[in-house]
Parts: structure tokens; C-alpha cells; sequence
């Protein structure tokens, strides 16, 4: 069996609830590393999911929204072809997703104003 060697970073939200979203940005791009991007109160997972296969990939997301209860609002912003397996596996739908090419990755004005996108869909609870 093959080891999986991939890194992310996560940023939980202050509190734990069903209604606190997560964000997953993928990017492919090892020399891009976006750290302890804080936005709002929601959980923030990067990942660089350049070497990671699919299963692995759909593994951390599903336990980062179980674990922090955040399963019904799962959100992804990234490269293409990063956000084509979480979508083909299932784990995050279309309709929550904005696709990015690396140079707006980087960009952390650009990611902000991708979050309040996200926003707009989380209906008030």
C-alpha cells in the first residue's frame, strides 16, 4: 500500500455547532501555502492536494465536517482539477463550489471576497 504524503492546514471557528461552515480550499501548487487563514467564525481546511488520491482526500474532508459538526454546509474553493475529485466522490456539491486558478489563490483579498460568496449561500439561522 501506497503512503499518502500531503499536507493541510486547518483553522477551526471559536465554537462547534451544525451551522458553523467549513471551507475546504484545495490547491495543487506545493510552493503555495495559504496559514491560519481566519475567516469569521467558520472552519477553514486548506489542503494541498498535489499527490493525494481521492479516497484519502474525501477521507480528511468528511472527518473534519463530522468532526466539527459541519457536515450540511461544506464549502470548496481551488483549483480545478482538485475540486473535480471532491465533487466526483461526492463529498461536496457543485452548487458549493467556486473554481480559482492558482495565481487567484494566492490572492488573499481575492479568497475574502470568495468567502462572502459562500456566505450569501448559508441561510440565517
Amino acid at each position: 500500500m501506497k503512503t499518502q504524503k500531503f499536507s493541510y492546514q486547518f483553522t477551526p471557528a471559536g465554537i462547534t455547532s451544525n451551522f458553523v461552515p467549513l471551507i475546504v480550499i484545495l490547491y495543487a501548487d506545493v510552493g503555495m501555502h495559504l496559514e491560519d487563514f481566519e475567516y469569521k467564525m467558520w472552519n477553514v481546511l486548506q489542503i494541498c492536494s498535489y499527490g493525494i488520491d481521492e479516497g484519502s482526500l474525501e477521507e480528511l474532508i468528511v472527518e473534519f465536517s463530522e468532526t466539527y459538526e459541519c457536515e450540511d454546509y461544506v464549502f470548496a474553493y481551488g483549483d480545478v482539477k482538485s475540486i473535480k475529485k471532491t465533487i466526483s466522490k461526492g463529498v461536496i456539491v457543485e452548487s458549493n463550489t467556486i473554481y480559482a486558478s492558482a495565481s487567484e489563490l494566492s490572492q488573499r483579498d481575492k479568497l475574502k471576497k470568495v468567502l462572502d460568496e459562500f456566505e450569501k449561500m448559508v441561510p440565517d439561522l
